[in-house]
């Protein structure tokens, strides 16, 4: 059947074919599989879409399609292939749990008339089970795959809060474990888009040589350096003498927030410095509600903005706040939010962990406060309140063009090209069973 938008195919028969691999995809708001069509259609490649029917982040089904039926339609001039699934984004472990095995299943089962005529498939591996339907086709057909690694499973499925004790959580863990590392022995090769990420992997197995970083890169078209929305600073009662630290994202558990608000009360004697929270999560009340307890008039709450006006929003503030919780998870975690800022060239206060810090001291961008102690984070403030103004700005430059050279589309995007070519080549030179003639 066809769905909305009218399927559609790329046209030369000599490009490798791609098939992405991923459980969500647009409409639903997930812009790296979306950017990863993109990217590689321009650098020649034909690329299908095999994915489930769209329901994040709500768990309904958006309207013009059904969770219990195959759907074809396109994006972009993309072949999308939609297979059925459980729609559940709850917190419900077993909605959840039937969410994912639903669209592993049905993928697997239905996905095979891109898997087993694609020259390589690419499968954005988050959730982990998303590899099912590749991993059965290069059992089946010999049809190599790329892994690209977004979580580390199992750990972040019990980071969330999911089966956190007793018999259930042992099956799961030992379940997932097997699951993934035979997902790891069977790709051509793994991705991860952060270096920790990495040594994590060949730590555990994964010999060194499989695997690579490529970070997943900013919306380059939206996320630039641009002039400060005008009135911004006016409409939260601020002067442009402020010295503004702003958070722009989601406000929940994993982020930590608490530890700014706490670092705030710690700065009463610099009435100019304020703390400006942009976005929504299921943390915001709490922290507003902080916020009033300590009678913390500089801390402001602003509504979630879209990317486009966010841009010209944090460009109002001096320098940008990475926070993280300090949790094992996130020492290996690369927030996208750090390409983001560093796409936009603006200085960096990070108070995170891992990663997240080392690429604000290797680029020297900013700044860096251990996570979770507000003392250490308002003095960390202090530090770059006291900084001149125009130090700030050669902070953001070096920012961006950290982020050119390491952490762009044109660094990244050509080496996953490099590795799907390399995969693609290696499957042609391998039996390929029971294959589909083009």
């Amino acid at each position: 059947m066809t769905g909305p938008g009218g399927a559609s195919r790329d046209g030369d028969p000599a490009a490798t074919r791609v098939t992405l691999v991923s459980q969500f995809f647009p409409p639903e708001p997930v812009p790296i599989p979306l950017g990863l069509t993109r990217c590689l259609r321009r650098l020649g490649f034909a690329v299908d879409v095999l994915t489930g029917v769209p329901n994040y982040p709500t768990g309904t089904v958006h309207p013009g399609y059904s969770h219990r039926r195959r759907t074809v339609d396109g994006l972009d001039g993309v072949r999308v292939l939609r297979t059925p699934l459980h729609p559940s984004h709850d917190r419900s472990t077993v909605g959840r749990v039937a969410n994912y095995l639903s669209w592993a299943a049905s993928s697997t089962l239905l996905g095979s008339p891109l898997l087993r005529t694609a020259d390589v498939a690419l499968v954005y591996s988050s959730p982990a089970t998303a590899a099912c339907a590749a991993l059965t086709a290069r059992l089946r057909w010999g049809t190599p795959y790329v892994l690209m690694v977004m979580d580390l499973w199992p750990d972040s499925v019990f980071a969330t809060g999911f089966l956190t004790h007793g018999p259930a959580r042992r099956a799961a863990q030992a379940t997932l474990g097997r699951f993934t590392d035979l997902t790891y022995r069977w790709a051509d090769h793994v991705t991860v888009p952060s270096p920790g990420l990495r040594d994590t992997l060949v730590a555990r197995g994964v010999p060194a040589g499989k695997v690579s970083v490529v970070y997943n890169w900013a919306d380059e078209k939206i996320m630039q350096p641009a002039e400060p929305e005008p009135g911004f600073r006016a409409r939260l009662g601020l002067t442009p003498d402020d010295f503004v630290v702003m958070y722009g994202g989601n406000h929940g558990p994993a982020q930590g927030l608490d530890v700014a608000i706490d670092a705030m009360d710690g700065l009463r004697d610099l009435p100019d410095v304020h703390l400006v929270l942009v976005g929504d999560g299921v943390s915001r009340n709490a922290l507003r509600s902080r916020a009033d307890q300590l009678g913390l008039r500089t801390v402001h709450f602003v509504d979630q903005v879209t990317p486009e006006r966010m841009v010209a929003v944090s460009a109002a503030a001096d320098i940008q706040l990475v926070c993280l919780a300090d949790e094992p998870l996130f020492r290996i975690t690369m927030p996208s939010k750090v390409q983001t800022i560093f796409a936009c060239g603006q200085p960096v206060l990070s108070c995170a962990p891992g990663d997240a810090a080392r690429a604000v001291r290797d680029a020297d961008a900013g700044f860096t406060s251990p996570p979770g102690d507000p003392a250490r984070l308002a003095e960390t403030v202090r530090l770059a309140h006291a900084t001149p103004r125009a130090r700030l700005r050669a902070m953001g430059r070096a920012g961006h063009d950290h982020y050119r050279l390491h952490m762009s589309e044109s660094a990244n995007a050509r080496l996953l090209a490099d590795l799907l070519a390399e995969a693609a080549a290696k499957g042609r030179g391998r039996p390929r069973r029971n294959r589909e003639q083009r």
